[in-house]
């Protein structure tokens, strides 16, 4: 009962993030080797991994203005904590990344500057994800940084995802469905602020 207190919010989000993700990715290697193979599926996983994190950050504020739930209050108190995991696991993902860079001998993958600005966006929210960071940057500049991550997060997860639906519709077609729902929850929730303020 304590552990499953402790694991449901804040800090302990990241805590089990940290190790489920580990664990899926030493099983992975376990079973498929340090690899090409056992690689590119690190890389997927984490990739997927990170998503359905990013979601419940991305999805968290505006879910809870067109639908108060318990569960979506949820969201909204650790979204800050999914953020972060969602760090953790592109962290991983980029291990991955880099393990396939050394197997392939440097043949594979070719580090896209769109990868790296990602990877500026993830370091500079996580930073800024703590209370002492964010202060010093300013509440404006702190919601600039983090709306401009989160929409640049969100294309780039909608746009690997969609591309690859004729891979594997099973996988990638929800995937992309979700984001998608998510974006159009994002943007009810905004016409609905405008009305009241209205």
């Amino acid at each position: 009962m304590i552990g499953n207190k402790f694991f449901s919010k804040g800090w302990g989000i990241v805590g089990f993030t940290t190790l489920a993700i580990g664990v899926i990715v030493a099983v992975i290697w376990l079973f498929q080797g340090i690899d090409e193979l056992g690689m590119r599926m690190a890389v997927r996983a984490t990739a997927r991994t990170s998503c359905i994190l990013f979601l419940g950050a991305f999805v968290a504020s505006a879910l809870h203005k067109i639908w108060a739930t318990p569960y979506s209050a949820w969201l909204v108190k650790n979204r800050r904590y999914l953020g972060v995991s969602m760090a953790v696991s592109h962290t991983y993902h980029a291990i991955a990344w880099t393990g396939l860079w050394f197997v392939t001998s440097g043949n594979s993958p070719q580090f896209a500057f769109l990868s790296i600005l990602g990877y500026i966006f993830i370091l500079a929210m996580t930073v800024t994800s703590f209370n002492r960071a964010a202060t010093l940057l300013g509440r404006r500049y702190w919601q600039i940084l983090h709306t401009t991550g989160m929409y640049y997060f969100w294309l780039a997860f909608t746009t690997e995802f969609v591309v690859k639906i004729p891979q594997s519709i099973p996988i990638y077609l929800p995937f992309s469905s979700l984001l998608v729902v998510a974006m159009i929850l994002r943007l009810f929730a905004m016409k609905k602020t405008r009305k009241l303020a209205s």
